[in-house]
């Protein structure tokens, strides 16, 4: 299967399937392979019938699990990972086709380690660490049954040293996985912490480091983007320019700190007001935009006055005492109009509303169409 750089959705689901691809297909044939060469060799107990019988099952398996990770079922998992039960699925098969080969069995469980290489970058260390335990104790358990049921056709003590073997290379695998776990947190750990750096460089570029609301900027490009869309007539929207009342004075008065709690206060409160598309910026000093999307104007109005008496209610800790109002043009889009227009429409509002003696809702005049 080719990656392709101009298709995402190939290279998500490439990417998803490969390590199980890795371990079914390729660790299947390998399997496969070495059984099939001790069939040949007549190391193979019940000959051709149980062979066939056997990796017809296992190949079975194989291509339904295979199935199972094209159609997404991972999504649906703890883990949100096929891997672990295609490790263990694979653990097993290679257990039970080692009952049936003499002479060459460590040849057969050594293919564990090429399986469980696939998995240790991604199989969490405990499920590693359990499915290994497992292969040791049950191929124990499998020198055992053969000893038992087959003892003609087994030399017990060169089992029992290969399965020495096994088991120290299994602890050695182990160990190894265990220090690449550790590798794993720390890397995952500072890919957490470059995802917020990052996170916080794209908010440092886009919003006020007061506020927390957009800066100028950002706000200016995304309204450009949402008068295109109200041009095609996907909507009509209405904008607001907003003007603390005598922050100038609060700044002299109370201190430039407390004027700091009052642009958050003021934040605060239209961050509970506006939702969806709609937004507020700073534009600067005491001075906001807010946009309305989807909004005729008198629901902007509505909204408008009931952030004003919200504002006005406010309590600002460090100045118990302090009563914030806030001035505000409103302007709705026309078709046609330019952005420059549209908002030194409402900035003529803004200075009516303060010039009729501020903490008040005004509507820009409207152009004839």
């Amino acid at each position: 299967m080719e990656q392709t750089a101009d298709n995402p959705a190939q290279e998500s689901a490439w990417t998803r399937m490969r390590p199980v691809v890795l371990v079914l297909l390729l660790g299947g044939l390998g399997h496969t392979l070495v059984c099939w060469v001790a069939l040949q060799l007549d190391f193979f107990r019940g000959g051709t019938a149980v062979f066939n019988s056997l990796f017809t099952a296992i190949w079975t398996g194989h291509i339904v699990l295979l199935a199972l990770a094209a159609a997404g079922v991972n999504r649906y998992l703890p883990a949100r990972d096929m891997i672990l039960p295609v490790v263990v699925w694979s653990t097993l098969v290679l257990l039970f086709s080692a009952y049936f080969v003499d002479q060459v069995r460590l040849c057969v469980m050594m293919i564990l380690f090429a399986v469980l290489q696939v998995g240790v970058f991604r199989v969490r260390l405990r499920g590693f660490a359990v499915v290994s335990a497992l292969a040791v104790l049950a191929y124990a358990v499998i020198i055992a049954l053969v000893h038992r049921n087959h003892p003609a056709s087994i030399d017990v003590f060169s089992e029992l040293i290969q399965w020495v073997v096994f088991t120290i290379m299994t602890i050695v695998f182990v160990a190894l996985a265990a220090e690449i776990s550790d590798i794993r947190v720390q890397v995952s750990e500072r890919n957490e912490e470059l995802g917020e750096i990052v996170e916080r460089i794209q908010d440092m570029a886009i919003k006020d480091e007061l506020t927390g609301l957009y800066n100028r900027r950002h706000a200016l490009e995304r309204l450009y983007k949402i008068r295109e869309m109200a041009e095609r007539g996907a909507f009509d929207f209405v904008i607001a320019y907003v003007d603390l009342d005598h922050f100038k004075d609060v700044n002299d008065d109370y201190g430039h700190q407390v004027g700091d709690d009052v642009l958050r206060a003021f934040a605060r409160t239209v961050q509970k007001q506006v939702t969806g598309r709609d937004f507020c910026a700073r534009l600067g000093g005491e001075e906001f935009l807010v946009v309305l999307v989807k909004t005729d104007l008198n629901s902007a109005e509505s909204l408008a006055q009931d952030l004003r008496r919200k504002l006005s209610q406010a309590r600002i800790d460090s100045a118990p005492d302090l009563r914030v109002t806030a001035s505000m043009g409103l302007a709705r889009f026309q078709a046609g109009e330019s952005l420059d227009v549209l908002l030194a429409r409402a900035d003529d509002a803004l200075y009516e509303a303060k010039a009729s003696g501020r903490d008040r809702v005004i509507r820009a005049r409207e152009t004839p169409s």
